[in-house]
């Protein structure tokens, strides 16, 4: 791992291990960041690249929608994913009648599309580490999330 992105290259910093908030801030950051950059080809935000995998599997209205991706949402300024079909809605890639959101043919092709992108990308998070240590990690994660909601 690059110590590029972890400290400021100064030598006091050298060897010194970061906190995990430090950590998970900046993957955060990145992966926020390559996904914007992966899925900019494609034409679409992270947010609608997630509806879109939302609907594949389900029909859904604005607050059922909302659920599934509220972690995603800014709550501080009440997001919606309204504004985030919109977009998909003028493009031929999701329908809505009656108030429920669907994925249209031209939107499941999209996705196929957008999900190889993603694939590849994760492929590269995911590069160099260890039969299952990722899935590890996830359920370390998990497990501090957990212990610190309750």
């Amino acid at each position: 791992m690059s110590t590029d992105l972890l400290n400021d290259g100064s030598d006091a910093m050298q060897g010194i291990q970061q906190p995990i908030g430090f950590l998970l801030k900046t993957l955060d950051r990145l992966l926020e960041d390559r996904f914007d950059e992966a899925l900019e080809r494609h034409r679409l935000s992270r947010r609608q690249w997630q509806l879109l995998n939302v609907l594949a599997d389900t029909e859904g209205t604005v607050a059922q929608l909302d659920a599934v991706i509220a972690p995603f949402l800014d709550a501080d300024v009440q997001e919606t994913s309204e504004r985030h079909l919109e977009p998909l809605l003028g493009g031929g890639l999701v329908a809505e009648k009656s108030g429920v959101f669907r994925l249209t043919d031209m939107g499941r092709e999209e996705l196929r599309g957008a999900r190889e992108t993603v694939q590849g990308l994760r492929d590269v998070a995911i590069r160099g580490l260890e039969d299952g240590e990722y899935e590890r990690t996830v359920r370390t994660l998990e497990a501090m999330i957990v212990n610190l909601s309750g």
